[in-house]
């Protein structure tokens, strides 16, 4: 694959890290629902049963990606702009990869119990 498609893809795992990192903290200080990157387009913050407690449980999951998503981010942009190193690129991206997947399934087994 082409150099420049993972160079926009370091930027992308970077900005939806800074996103999810942006996302914790207003629902940590509004308490409510990030739809965008929580719901999807079915679900409405306003169908939830318990909104407190949707949000109680989702923030340590919104933390972790945001976290994740913004290291690996960084690692992978220094990788295709600054220097070769395949090995920590790697190991970020199976780890991102892990917790995307852990995320997703985790958010959706909240949306099931919740709306």
């Amino acid at each position: 694959m082409d150099e420049n498609v993972f160079g926009f893809v370091s930027i992308m795992a970077f900005g939806c890290g800074i996103y999810g990192l942006y996302a914790y903290i207003q629902m940590r200080k509004s308490g409510s629902i990030n739809e965008t990157l929580l719901l999807g387009k079915k679900y409405s913050e306003y169908m939830c049963r318990d909104k407190a407690a949707f949000v109680k449980k989702a923030l340590p999951a919104v933390l972790v990606f945001g976290i994740v998503a913004t290291v690996y981010g960084v690692i992978d942009m220094i990788h295709c702009f600054v220097t070769p190193i395949p090995v920590l690129d790697y190991t970020g991206l199976a780890v991102f990869l892990g917790v995307l997947v852990w995320y997703m399934v985790y958010t959706t087994k909240l949306k099931n119990k919740y709306f």
